[in-house]
């Protein structure tokens, strides 16, 4: 289970959160409740990450609401409700009152999406996206839900990114982070496979046309320039994803032989997501 490599309890969602350092969280970090909120950063499957959580979670018989801060493809398969719909609160409320075991999406509002020519994914056809809602609105979710999970950043579907001036859009109570990212961009250059690069990496020292390594994975994931912006005290996990081959599976081993054993509060962990 994906719970279990990134080292979360299991059954009773014990893992707790952090009590002093996050304002404005109420109740739910006062260190006596369980930690409800999590929220997904980096890149290199993200969205896969958030779905297998919210079925592990689900399958072990929690009330679990996905959504996001920024934008999201929208789903297939998957009850989706949004905040501009005039039966909102009814579906939410219906959602709380049904047995535990079960997801929903939610959004402010559903968009039309066409491929732009910044979008480094193939995608042949218009597509739907869920725009996020305000934080201040997120946070009311916890009314609804065992488990609130969040894609909190976007990355154009690039296996790496660094954040800019405005990300992650986090939400007060959120108790921990995962940061993702992709192996497959080891090799690559920082123009083609790093998302944001050009206009917020230059504290990596690094130019548009060099290749990838290993320590420039490392130091993304740990630095506080990087996918640790915003953690201030929060719990913090490393998924690296896409351990494809032999090789990503030996990339993976390196790159977490680089990072401390603790990241703040978190341990750090590898596995695989498809």
């Amino acid at each position: 289970m994906l719970l279990d490599a990134l080292g979360l309890e299991t059954g009773s969602l014990q893992i707790k959160c952090p009590a002093a350092e996050i304002a404005e969280c109420g109740s739910e970090m006062d260190g006596k409740r369980p930690c409800r909120v999590i929220s997904i950063v980096g890149a290199g499957g993200k969205t896969s990450t958030m779905f297998q959580l919210a079925k592990e979670y689900a399958g072990m018989g929690k009330r679990v609401i996905v959504t996001t801060s920024t934008h999201i493809f929208r789903p297939d398969g998957y009850e989706v409700v949004l905040k501009d719909q005039p039966e909102w609160l009814e579906r939410l409320m219906e959602f709380t009152e049904k047995p535990g075991g079960n997801i929903l999406v939610t959004a402010a509002e559903e968009m039309d999406w066409k491929k732009g020519k910044n979008d480094n994914f193939p995608c042949d056809k218009a597509q739907k996206k869920l725009k996020g809602m305000e934080p201040h609105e997120i946070g009311r979710l916890l009314n609804y839900c065992d488990v609130l999970l969040i894609e909190a950043d976007g990355s154009k579907r690039l296996p790496l990114k660094v954040p800019s001036e405005t990300e992650p859009v986090l939400v007060p109570q959120t108790g921990l982070i995962i940061a993702c990212a992709g192996l497959t961009a080891a090799g690559n250059q920082f123009r083609d496979t790093c998302f944001r690069f050009s206009s917020h990496g230059s504290w990596l020292h690094r130019n548009v046309d060099d290749a990838i390594g290993a320590e420039d994975m490392a130091l993304i994931l740990m630095d506080e320039r990087g996918s640790r912006k915003g953690v201030n005290g929060r719990y913090y996990r490393v998924l690296l994803n896409q351990a494809d081959t032999e090789k990503e599976k030996r990339l993976a081993e390196k790159i977490a032989g680089m990072l401390p054993l603790n990241l703040q509060t978190g341990c750090v962990r590898t596995t695989r997501t498809r």
